[in-house]
């Protein structure tokens, strides 16, 4: 009995001093003065040992925020947090719908998409949809969501290389399908996505005039001809399914397919809005020339998030994959086929959840309710009637019919159906363009941060391209001696042999990559951070390439299947693991 007592004092003791030193230690923390942090909602995952996308030779394939810090001019800190030249520590991407972005994030997000057109980087990235507008793994199939997750990933990279602020905004079309005719919303204003003229071309706002991949001297859109914007109905039809082959599912299967077609699909409803937009937006080749496709894609991917969260465990999320049946899907949509035209992955990547551990999340959708009868947005209002929702503003001498007494026009009243200009609510003026100042700084950020994607991956590139080799294998040669064959224009002086080519060296030759898998490429483009300046490059290549004659794909990576008549002693060696 008197041990339990001691023990019990014993235990009551110590409590106290812990309490005591809580308390002290909350004191302190009340006395300084923190910095501001990265909010919770921000803060990037954990990354599993191997994990893809750690390091990469572009920023494309970058999957966390340490591999992009060095396309960023920024470095790597304590905690591996990227602090950018400003001082800022780079976020992951947050996308918000479009019209619950400030005034300032809006003109940035025009701003940045206006510079990477203006650069061609926008063209050459739609061109990466237009590929695959049909015959590829990206459309009528389980490979449609993971493909356009992949996709989104690299144009949002690419538009934060100019502005890291900037996010890819998702276009919640359930907001405007609420309206009489959705052709009045907001959004189809020069403050959003712009109006077009009698011709269907878009000829105000931020995109208009931008030329095609096809030569127009402006986009097409048909607004409300066919199709159809999604609706509630619609979401629910996806987060409730429980079937991995009715969310990835087969949209366009043969006879003799098992799985019975599930026609509220998500691609078959995407669809439908790309129809609803016409022009340019209704064939799948054309598609991205429009910028509302990167948005309306947007909303897709936070659509398929949802499900994903709902539905399946954390660890079946990167495993389930509809199954591989040839009467029900393309094999170019099989789960372990190329993810065409990202020749080092398979649509099976495109389940990770690094996406969203590492690189983005998603703001929740606009809601109100009877107590807060506000959206959180001047672009938008609550109908409080029966369920509360948002809906999308209308512009002016747009039709508003049944929200008379509403908040439904934007800078004006509804009366007799139409939004007449009115004193109230008082009109409100959204700032539609950066500051000068702001303008500068983001054209000089993206001046730093251009990168050019063009490198040799073997040192012997050059000796097999003065060889002929270029023309004799030209695939080969093509995709891993692209510098060599001049099929790009390099960003470094091709003359200087020994001089750093690629942003990150450095940071490589710290992480000890100038040898192993990552070894050819590292001796190619990192010679002076490995220490190889003392040996040229011509004294280690002496045989030709013809011994190469394909390349083949397979579960572990990308190998080289030389020809019997002869062996490369040296050849440019890819992982889907490692960076090169």
């Amino acid at each position: 009995m008197l041990e339990a007592f001691q023990l019990i004092a014993c235990l009551l003791q110590l409590q106290r001093m812990a309490t005591t030193s809580r308390h002290a230690f909350q004191e302190e923390a009340d006395r300084n003065a923190w910095p501001p942090a990265i909010p919770d909602f921000l803060q990037p995952g954990p990354v599993a040992p191997g994990s893809r996308g750690q390091v990469a030779s572009n920023p494309y394939d970058c999957m966390t925020l340490t591999c992009l810090c060095p396309y960023f001019r920024g470095n790597t800190e304590a905690g591996n947090q990227c602090i950018l030249p400003s001082g800022e520590v780079l976020k992951m991407s947050y996308r918000k719908e479009y019209r619950m972005l400030t005034d300032d994030e809006r003109n940035r997000w025009h701003y940045a998409l206006t510079q990477l057109k203006r650069s061609g980087e926008y063209d050459q990235l739609s061109m990466q949809h237009q590929v695959v507008g049909s015959g590829s793994g990206a459309h009528s199939g389980p490979g449609f969501l993971p493909w356009h997750r992949e996709y989104l990933k690299r144009f949002e990279i690419a538009l934060r290389l100019i502005d890291p602020t900037v996010a890819i905004p998702y276009w919640d079309t359930v907001m405007d399908n609420y309206l009489q005719d959705p052709r009045d919303s907001i959004l189809f204003s020069p403050i959003f996505a712009g109006e077009t003229d009698f011709f269907g071309n878009v000829v105000t706002g931020p995109f208009a005039y931008w030329s095609t991949l096809e030569g127009r001297s402006a986009i097409l859109r048909n607004l409300g001809q066919e199709g159809a914007l999604f609706t509630e109905n619609n979401l629910l039809q996806v987060i409730s399914q429980t079937n991995i082959e009715y969310v990835m599912a087969y949209t366009a299967p043969l006879m003799g397919c098992p799985f019975p077609i599930n026609f509220f699909a998500l691609e078959y409803a995407h669809s439908n809005v790309h129809l609803w937009i016409g022009g340019n937006m209704k064939p799948p080749d054309s598609s991205s020339n429009d910028p509302i496709f990167f948005m309306h894609h947007s909303f897709v991917d936070f659509i398929w998030e949802l499900w994903r969260e709902a539905r399946q465990p954390r660890w079946i999320r990167e495993s389930a994959y509809s199954p591989d049946l040839p009467q029900c899907a393309d094999p170019q949509h099989f789960s372990w086929a190329v993810m065409r035209p990202f020749s080092n992955l398979i649509n099976r990547d495109g389940l990770s959840n690094m996406y969203t551990d590492q690189l983005y999340r998603y703001a929740p959708r606009a809601s109100c309710t009877a107590a807060m009868p506000t959206c959180g947005s001047p672009y938008l209002f609550c109908d409080i009637r029966g369920s509360p929702h948002c809906v999308s503003k209308v512009k002016i001498n747009g039709l508003c019919a049944g929200y008379e007494g509403l908040d439904a026009c934007f800078n004006g009243v509804c009366i007799m159906g139409s939004c007449v200009p009115g004193p109230t609510p008082a009109p409100f003026r959204p700032q539609t363009l950066l500051p000068a100042v702001e303008r500068a700084q983001v054209s000089q950020a993206w001046q730093n941060r251009t990168f050019v994607d063009c490198f040799n991956r073997n040192q012997c590139c050059e000796q097999w391209a003065r060889d002929g080799e270029c023309r004799r294998n030209a695939q080969y040669m093509r995709q891993y001696c692209s510098a060599a064959c001049h099929t790009c224009r390099p960003a470094y002086n091709t003359s200087n042999e020994c001089a750093d080519r690629h942003i990150s060296c450095q940071q490589w030759r710290t992480d000890g990559q100038c040898s192993g898998n990552s070894g050819q490429f590292m001796q190619e483009n990192c010679r002076s951070s490995c220490g190889l300046c003392a040996t040229s490059k011509a004294a280690s290549c002496g045989r030709n390439l013809s011994g190469i004659t394909n390349v083949t794909i397979n579960g572990n990576g990308i190998r080289r299947a030389p020809s019997k008549k002869k062996r490369m002693d040296a050849a440019a060696g890819t992982n889907r693991n490692a960076h090169h």
